[in-house]
């Protein structure tokens, strides 16, 4: 049904600017999906490109400094909803090498790092650590291994369509 719009706040005769412009859905992928479907929704999802994005399948962010591809540790057992006692990293040692050493060094608080996982075809589970610190930072050839300190973690899962 029209709804009629009504400026009461101008001048006689003042030219209306226009109805006010519609709110935006919660979540913009979720009107995106009702509009393409499941299939060009992932379709368009995987060719957007963003640097912050995570483009690996376990990656950490951590403040700035990131997405870093995760090769190891138990950063599986965190996706898999398993509690392990805190966070262990194996990543490939580059350019954030030397800021993770400084802040393993430094024993600096960092306010949140984030891990983002994909799972299956459909899934990305993104796990956010607040007030965390680096700690045992070791380098073995071209890998590094850290661990993550954390006072609280918070998991959230992003699904797009059913389970394969």
């Amino acid at each position: 049904m029209y709804q009629r719009y009504h400026d009461r706040g101008g001048e006689p005769g003042q030219i209306r600017s226009g109805p006010p412009l519609p709110r935006r859905s919660v979540n913009p992928v979720l009107a995106l999906q009702r509009a393409i479907g499941n299939r060009g929704t992932a379709r368009a999802l995987a060719r957007k490109k963003d640097k912050n994005r995570p483009s690996f399948e376990h990656s950490v962010k951590i403040g700035r400094l990131g997405p870093i591809q995760i090769t190891g540790g138990n950063i599986g057992e965190w996706a898999a909803k398993k509690d392990p006692d805190g966070l262990k990293v194996t990543s490939v040692k580059g350019e954030h090498s030397d800021e993770l050493k400084r802040l393993s060094d430094s024993k600096a608080r960092i306010d949140t790092v984030e891990t983002a996982s994909v799972i299956g075809e459909n899934s990305l589970v993104t796990i956010t650590f607040k007030s965390c610190r680096i700690r045992r930072y070791s380098t073995d050839g071209e890998k590094e291994e850290w661990t993550v300190e954390f006072e609280s973690a918070k998991r959230q899962t992003l699904s797009i369509g059913a389970a394969r």
